[in-house]
């Protein structure tokens, strides 16, 4: 209940940080972390944008003691709300040696190339710019190693129902989808619909190429 009521304090603080009213449902936490384990090598596992931590937990009861996942979430309470999440349900020293917690804008944040096997990625893309959108895939991108997943989720009709509602600049909302379609177009190999969540999802899995495409 406590990250219920620190979900929403901080969707009301910071709307642009924050792409919904309510927390990740178990079942989208579930077809996030889902693509990513095939047991065949240790994974290093990048959460960009973590929000309360629900699949920061759902990541680390897959995980084996090999395993290590890097949590960069700009929001300075959303990340104490992870780290709280993540001690109740495992403890201080449980996650202590293999989860990295890093409050950081994760465009200026300057981690090495071809680092993360896994990429998971929760930002409220319709609330950014869409030159933004396309830096945060091309980082995203950088950082992954050759044929590494990326995953992230949108709402459902969302952006259409701005875009019938005008609520924000249509030529935006146009570009926004224009990106987004290009890097399923490019990338993607999987997508998942969860209805059950509120508002319903769509999951989105992408593969980063082993050759470099050009």
């Amino acid at each position: 209940m406590a990250h219920f009521f620190g979900f929403q304090r901080e969707y009301w603080r910071n709307r642009e940080q924050t792409g919904s009213v309510k927390a990740s449902s178990p079942g989208l936490a579930r077809a996030m972390v889902q693509p990513f384990w095939d047991g065949s090598c240790p994974q290093h596992v990048l959460e960009v944008g973590s929000g309360t931590g629900a699949i920061s937990a759902r990541i680390f009861r897959r995980m084996q003691p090999s395993d290590k996942l890097t949590i960069v979430e700009i929001n300075r309470n959303f990340l104490a709300m992870t780290r709280r999440k993540m001690v109740q349900s495992f403890g201080e020293q449980a996650i202590s040696g293999p989860v990295s917690l890093i409050n950081a804008d994760f465009l200026h944040n300057q981690m090495p190339a071809d680092c993360f096997s896994r990429i998971c990625c929760s930002l409220p893309f319709n609330n950014f710019a869409p030159q933004m959108i396309g830096e945060i895939f091309h980082e995203m991108l950088r950082v992954c190693q050759p044929g590494g997943i990326i995953v992230f989720y949108e709402y459902i009709l969302l952006r259409r129902m701005r875009y019938w509602l005008s609520l924000g600049l249509r030529k935006d909302l146009k570009a926004i989808e224009g990106v987004l379609s290009g890097q399923i177009q490019q990338y993607g190999i999987e997508h998942i619909p969860i209805f059950t969540n509120i508002p319903p999802a769509m999951v989105y899995v992408l593969r980063k190429p082993k050759v470099q495409l050009h």
